[in-house]
C-alpha cells in the first residue's frame, strides 16, 4: 500500500513539474501574469500540503537556518489543537502531503509517534512525510514512526562528515523497508537547496522565481497561526488562528485567496516575497503587505 502510494505521489510530482514549466513560460510577461491571475480567480483549489509545527524547538542552530540569527518563542502545539487540525482535515478527506514540522525538530517532541499514529488513523489517504536532522533518531524510533504511519523520512545531513551511527541506522532500516522510504539530503555547504528565508539568511545564489508555489500549501505554527508560507519565520503574515477558526474558513478568506492567487501568478505583493525572491535586499522579517 505504501509503495503504491509513493508511486502515485511521484507521478503527481512529475505532472506538477511539467505544469510548472508551462506556467513559468506564461508568467514571464505582464499579459501572462494577468492571464494566470484571471484563471486563478475562477478556481478554488484545495491546498496540496499541510505543515504543522508540533514544536518550535530545534537541537541545532545551522548557519543557513533562521534559528541561528533570530529569536522565536519556544513552545509546543497543544494536544487538543493538533487533534482539532487533523479532525478538520479528516472531514474533507484530505489526501495531500502532511508534515509535522516547520523550523523545529520533530523528534524533540516526545509526542511525535502518537501524533503520527493519530494522523494516519484519521487521514488514511494522506502522504505523511517526516523531515528530521536525524540526531535523535534510533533504529527503534525509526521503526515506531514507520509503524505509526510515516510514508517517507527526509533525513538531512548538516555536518561536513556524515554521522556513521545515523548512516548505519538508515542502512539497516532501508534494507528492511526499501529505499523509497528514506530521502537523504546533504545540506552542509550545499547552497543549491537553500532559501534566504525572507532575507534572514545570506545565500550565495539568487532564487529569482517566476512564480511561487509555497502558498499552495498550508503552514501552521505551534501557536496555531496559519502563515502565508513556510518562509515566514517571524510569522509576519498571519492569515488566521486555528485555535478559534476553521481551516477552510481561513483558506477561503477573500483577502487570503487574493494574496495567494497573485503570488502564484508571479506578482510579488509583500516585502517578504520580494526579498525571498531576490527582487529586493533587506531584512525579510520587517515586511508588510503592499501592492506590486
Amino acid at each position: 500500500m505504501q509503495g503504491r502510494k509513493a508511486l502515485i505521489r511521484r507521478a503527481g510530482e512529475k505532472a506538477r513539474a511539467a505544469s510548472n514549466i508551462m506556467k513559468g513560460m506564461a508568467v514571464a510577461t505582464d499579459p501572462g501574469r494577468n492571464l494566470c491571475l484571471w484563471l486563478k480567480k475562477r478556481q478554488n483549489p484545495l491546498f496540496v500540503s499541510v505543515e504543522i509545527e508540533t514544536t518550535s524547538i530545534c537541537n541545532r542552530k545551522c548557519l543557513y537556518c533562521p534559528n541561528s540569527v533570530a529569536e522565536r518563542p519556544a513552545g509546543n502545539i497543544p494536544d487538543e489543537l493538533f487533534t482539532k487540525i487533523i479532525d478538520e482535515l479528516a472531514e474533507m478527506n484530505y489526501s495531500g502531503r502532511l508534515s509535522p514540522h516547520l523550523y523545529g525538530e520533530p523528534l524533540v517532541d516526545k509526542r511525535i509517534v502518537r501524533f503520527i499514529a493519530y494522523a494516519r488513523e484519521r487521514l488514511p489517504g494522506a502522504f505523511i512525510k517526516l523531515f528530521t536532522n536525524g540526531d535523535l533518531l534510533t533504529f527503534e524510533l525509526l521503526n515506531e514512526l514507520d509503524a505509526a504511519g510515516v510514508d517517507v523520512f527526509r533525513v538531512s545531513q548538516h555536518d561536513k562528515q556524515a554521522d556513521s551511527r545515523l548512516i548505519d541506522i538508515l542502512q539497516r532500516y532501508t534494507g528492511i523497508a526499501g529505499k523509497h522510504k528514506v530521502e537523504y539530503m546533504k545540506y552542509f555547504d550545499n547552497d543549491e537547496n537553500l532559501m534566504n528565508r525572507g532575507g534572514l539568511i545570506a545565500v550565495r545564489h539568487d532564487v529569482n522565481m517566476k512564480f511561487c508555489t509555497y502558498v499552495s500549501g498550508i503552514t501552521i505554527d505551534f501557536e496555531g497561526n496559519m502563515l502565508l508560507c513556510c518562509q515566514d519565520y517571524l510569522a509576519k503574515h498571519k492569515l488566521g488562528n486555528l485555535k478559534d477558526e476553521n481551516i477552510m474558513d481561513v483558506w477561503n478568506k477573500d483577502s487570503y485567496k487574493s494574496l495567494r492567487d497573485r503570488i502564484e501568478s508571479g506578482m510579488w505583493l509583500t516585502a517578504l516575497c520580494r526579498v525571498c525572491n531576490g527582487r529586493e535586499s533587506g531584512n525579510g522579517g520587517n515586511n508588510s503587505s503592499a501592492g506590486q
